[in-house]
């Protein structure tokens, strides 16, 4: 890991998001609420989740490589944690009981050496929420089947069409594998996001357009979004995985 890259990354103001909703925090992280000690690994700046989070739980400790990140922590008030070379947490084993790692593994040089440390600091019987976006989503599919290109998202294409943030790809079936290398037991893995089947026209560059209006100006019944959870390996934008360290 790079620290003064992480830095960079948060200091742009390029990836602040929405905070979630009641709802999607009770669906995507509903098992870590009660839990006496949870890690937020790869905290970043507690986007979407984090004020929900310290909220339900009876103490929240973020960690990251970003000392920029972990200034913001100490200024909110939170414990933070350091995340050194080879991923390494500043903690002692089974000190957790709950962790979530959100939207971090496809950023890392290295994904099953976090996962492995992850899974070092959890309690027997802890459990870990994650999530990753999904190459096995349809439109990702058939734009490296027809156009042998990856979503890799760059930062500003029009600026830098090369500096993609995402440098790890995951599906369903690879990431469940990722935790089981790192020793997790008893893997779930669903669908996380409002997937949408129009969504398929990204594929095609500036057909994507059709995929905004349709997002911006159908109703749900439209999008077919349950058929991200029958089959989240195609139709799942998003994939969150429960996993448990026996």
């Amino acid at each position: 890991m790079k620290p003064e890259f992480y830095d960079s990354y948060w200091r742009s103001g390029l990836h602040a998001g929405g905070e979630w909703s009641h709802e999607e925090f009770d669906k995507v992280m509903g098992l870590l609420k009660g839990r006496k000690r949870v890690l937020d690994y790869g905290c970043g700046l507690g986007y979407s989740y984090q004020r929900l989070l310290t909220g339900c739980v009876d103490e929240y400790v973020g960690a990251d490589v970003s000392e920029f990140a972990l200034q913001d922590l100490k200024a909110k008030g939170l414990a933070g944690l350091a995340i050194g070379p080879q991923s390494r947490i500043m903690a002692e084993a089974d000190s957790f009981d709950g962790a979530t790692c959100i939207e971090v593994f496809e950023h890392l040089f290295d994904p099953l050496e976090a996962a492995c440390e992850i899974y070092r600091v959890l309690q027997p019987g802890g459990v870990l929420v994650a999530s990753v976006p999904n190459f096995g989503y349809h439109p990702w599919r058939l734009q490296a089947l027809i156009r042998a290109r990856v979503p890799s998202e760059p930062e500003n294409p029009k600026v830098n069409f090369f500096n993609g943030v995402h440098i790890r790809y995951f599906n369903t079936s690879t990431f469940r594998r990722l935790l089981h290398d790192a020793g997790f037991s008893n893997i779930s893995v669903y669908s996380f996001d409002n997937s949408s089947i129009w969504d398929v026209f990204l594929a095609f560059s500036y057909l994507g357009l059709i995929s905004n209006w349709a997002r911006k100006h159908l109703p749900s019944i439209l999008h077919l979004r349950f058929l991200q959870v029958l089959m989240p390996c195609l139709f799942a934008y998003r994939i969150r995985a429960v996993a448990w360290k026996k």
